[in-house]
Order: structure tokens, then sequence, then C-alpha cells
């Protein structure tokens, strides 16, 4: 499916404000728009709202989301753009955007729905003397207000070890008792 101008897909754009803040609800999240902090972490003001050609790691918190509904390109040598997450490929041709009288194409689809790692692979045609083309993912990013919390597996503590024991300990007495009592009514004729 192409991505069409914002013109002609401003019900997707808002089908997707409407899914993001319904996760949002539901992780008890922050809904932000895509910025180059969630993209680049430590690298955002170097390459700011660009794309680094080849491939960029997005490392999503726990419980984070990235809502896609669209595209930005204001760079004729962008060819596509692929989002690998989970094992899923959506690879956007994103060159027509270029040429569109607002430079943003949206996706008529459902929102694309990202979570934990996802890969970005960015392709130009010309690459020459470049690192980066002009161009950024358009959509929400939910951070959850607060982690989850960690399942953790209940430590045995001293006292409880000890009662452990002497439940094991009682269980085998029994046992060895019953046993002693069956060897004794065979011996004892």
């Amino acid at each position: 499916m192409w991505l069409v101008p914002l013109s002609m897909g401003l019900g997707a754009v808002r089908r997707a404000y409407s899914t993001a803040r319904e996760l949002a609800r539901k992780v008890e999240g922050r809904l932000e728009l895509i910025q180059p902090k969630h993209v680049y972490v430590k690298d955002a003001e170097k390459f700011g709202y660009t794309l680094q050609i080849g491939r960029i790691t997005v490392n999503l918190p726990p419980a984070g989301i990235m809502v896609l509904w669209g595209f930005y390109n204001a760079d004729e040598y962008l060819d596509f753009v692929r989002f690998v997450n989970n094992g899923r490929v959506h690879e956007w041709f994103v060159h027509p955007i270029a040429y569109y009288p607002e430079r943003v194409g949206v996706w008529l689809e459902e929102p694309l729905i990202l979570r934990g790692v996802v890969h970005v692979d960015v392709h130009a045609t010309s690459t020459e003397g470049r690192d980066r083309v002009y161009g950024w993912p358009l959509g929400y990013v939910i951070s959850p207000a607060r982690p989850p919390q960690e399942v953790t597996v209940p430590r045995r503590t001293p006292r409880r070890k000890r009662a452990e024991e002497r439940a094991e300990a009682g269980v085998s007495q029994k046992a060895g008792e019953a046993k002693e009592a069956g060897r004794g009514g065979e011996g004892g004729g």
C-alpha cells in the first residue's frame, strides 16, 4: 500500500491518535510525538529530525509503544524505510512523498503499533558523501509513567526454611517409624 498525501488521509491520522490515546490509558503512560530522543537517545542532538542511512535500532522502554501513522520526506533521494519488529517487516516506499505539496504521506491502513526493539532500515538512492536523509516517521511514542514492576520469586526466609526442613523431617521420621513398625511385626514372632 502506498502512502497518500496528508489532505487525503486526515481520517487515518485521527484513528492513529485515538489508538495511541487508548494504549496510553491502558499502560498508564505518557503520550508524545516521536522525537529524536526516542530514536537516537544519546545521538539525538547529532542527527535531530533526520534519519541516519542504514540500520537504526530503537530500544523502546519496557511497556513502551510506538504508533506510526505517516512519514515526512523532504529528500528526493530517500527511497524506502523498513520497520522490523518482532519478526514482522513493514516496508514503506517513501520516495513519492518528496513531491507531495506538504511532503507528508499518511498510511491509510491501521497505524503500525511497534513494541520492544524496533529496527529501522533507511535506504537512499544516493549516499555519496551523506550519512543522513531528510525524512522522519510521524506518530507517537507511549512511555509508561512508571516502569512495570518486576516479578520476583519470594525468597525463602530462614524461618520459612526451618519450617520446611522440619516438615520434611517430620514426614521422613513418620515414614521411618512406619518402616520399623513393619519390620518389628515381621521378625518378632
